[in-house]
């Protein structure tokens, strides 16, 4: 077997893969509540409010095995239980999610990335992205150059989150009227 052919079937594995992981990642979350145990016994939590019409949120959590990403909706603002509404996961096991994120080729999508907890700097390209379709509360990937900044996201520490309530709003989110962000510390 050649070198490329190698590389293909490679390739072709880990698209395969990847897709295995997504899917069952979603039919374990998707359509549930936030609260179950393994969401409600995360290292960490943090996240930012998408879209107020919707009562939707953005939810990051720190398991164990993994990092994931989740679109929560409530049924009221001030509601302590929501239902999953996507998810995805970030392929490094030391990354942050980083909200403020712009796809050069369409720059008034919201848009989501990752890289390292350990950033360097407070801007740079993301290693994942994935720009979320409001209207359906779903996440699609985004596979050409991301770039994000770090104004709203966990700091280097992760000592301190951004709360998930109704004074904090995504960047980019369809209602423009984004109040006061409010850190609280991770317990």
């Amino acid at each position: 077997m050649n070198i490329r052919t190698w590389l293909f079937v490679c390739v072709v594995l880990m698209i395969i893969e990847t897709t295995m992981s997504a899917d069952d990642l979603r039919a374990k979350y998707v359509g549930k509540t936030d609260r179950t145990q393994d969401l409600k016994s995360a290292a960490g939590r943090y996240g930012i409010r998408l879209d107020s019409t919707q009562k939707a949120y953005l939810s990051a959590y720190e398991l164990r095995q993994a990092h994931i990403l989740t679109i929560v909706q409530y049924e009221h603002d001030h509601d302590s239980c929501g239902v999953i509404r996507d998810v995805v996961q970030s392929h490094g096991d030391d990354s942050s999610f980083v909200w403020e994120c712009v796809d050069p080729k369409n720059p008034s999508e919201i848009v989501v990335g990752t890289w390292p907890a350990k950033h360097p700097g407070v801007t740079g390209p993301a290693v994942e992205a994935w720009s979320i379709d409001v209207t359906h509360l779903h996440f699609e990937p985004i596979r050409n150059g991301v770039n994000c900044d770090a104004g709203i996201t966990l700091d280097q520490t992760k000592a301190t989150a951004w709360q998930i309530g109704p004074e904090s709003v995504h960047p980019n989110a369809p209602n423009k009227t984004r109040g006061r962000q409010k850190k609280i510390r991770i317990t």
